[in-house]
């Protein structure tokens, strides 16, 4: 995925930055028992939210478990539930088609690392997709519509934005058969955050390549880079999104981890955001500080 839905840390009480990295541990875990040990790369803050927006019931308590990038130490780490084998298989799943959507987009090198990771994941992918056929076809169905899109070249942010807010919204539909539109509404809006932050960060590199950025034909910004005027309107129209799946967590019934996901959407999405803008997101250290 992308990386950007993070917590303000420094606005997190101690026990809940234990349980955040205990998740974010546990995912890796999960990866590895339900993957093999190569899934373990695919762990990521995106799907550690996804985990806590769906869990419900009693929190379990952090066990510990050995960390392969740390092996001289044993982490906290939440043992694997429903919803931490459903963030594990949504991992593999939403990888598998980013990493389609790199070979197709990427040149050179970065192809060649695209076709690479496909067959590393090749199987992974056909277990996960077993395990949801319907959530798999929807993702093809919505990354398809996407791709039209930037095939002819479209100069609307929403209609891309719609496209991929929808596969992030599928993943709350799928998830056990019942009625979840709080959460679908607030993913959805998470997943038009997602699209349209990413773009942002990825349009002076994509106008050099020649790649397609929904920014660059809206705002014809043929130089990489964004007047003021534009840039604080593409703001503004994010800031909206933060601000609806804001109200769709309201709606949410009393969630046992309601300080993490107040925290990532009132305080770490917007954090992120201003970062992606001043384009200080990827420097050394500011995402620990996130």
């Amino acid at each position: 995925m992308f990386g950007y839905v993070l917590p303000r840390r420094d606005r997190l009480s101690e026990e809940a930055q234990v349980r955040y990295h205990a998740a974010y541990c546990g995912l890796c875990r999960a990866l590895k028992l339900e993957y093999g040990f190569a899934a373990r790369f695919l762990v990521n803050y995106d799907m550690t939210f996804l985990y806590f927006l769906l869990r419900e019931g009693v929190p379990a308590c952090p066990g510990r478990c050995f960390c392969p990038a740390r092996p001289w130490c044993r982490k906290a780490c939440l043992p694997e539930d429903g919803a931490m084998r459903y963030a594990a298989d949504l991992s593999v799943l939403l990888s598998w088609w980013k990493l389609l959507d790199a070979r197709r987009d990427s040149r050179g090198p970065r192809r060649l690392a695209a076709k690479a990771a496909l067959l590393l994941y090749r199987r992974s992918y056909r277990r996960a997709s077993a395990r949801h056929p319907a959530l798999d076809a929807a993702f093809g169905t919505e990354l398809a519509r996407l791709q039209a899109l930037e095939d002819e070249k479209s100069p609307s942010i929403d209609r891309t934005a719609d496209a991929f807010a929808s596969l992030l919204r599928d993943c709350a539909a799928h998830y056990d058969g019942r009625e979840r539109r709080p959460e679908q509404l607030l993913l959805y809006h998470v997943g038009r955050y997602l699209y349209l932050a990413d773009a942002l960060e990825d349009l002076p590199r994509d106008v050099r390549a020649g790649a397609y950025n929904p920014l660059r034909y809206r705002y014809g910004a043929d130089g990489g880079t964004l007047d003021p005027a534009d840039r604080a309107q593409l703001l503004e129209t994010i800031d909206a999104s933060i601000s609806m799946a804001c109200s769709a967590m309201e709606l949410l019934d009393g969630r046992r981890d309601r300080e993490l996901l107040s925290n990532i959407l009132y305080f770490g999405l917007p954090a992120v955001l201003h970062a992606v803008a001043e384009g200080t997101f990827r420097k050394a250290g500011n995402r620990r500080k996130t």
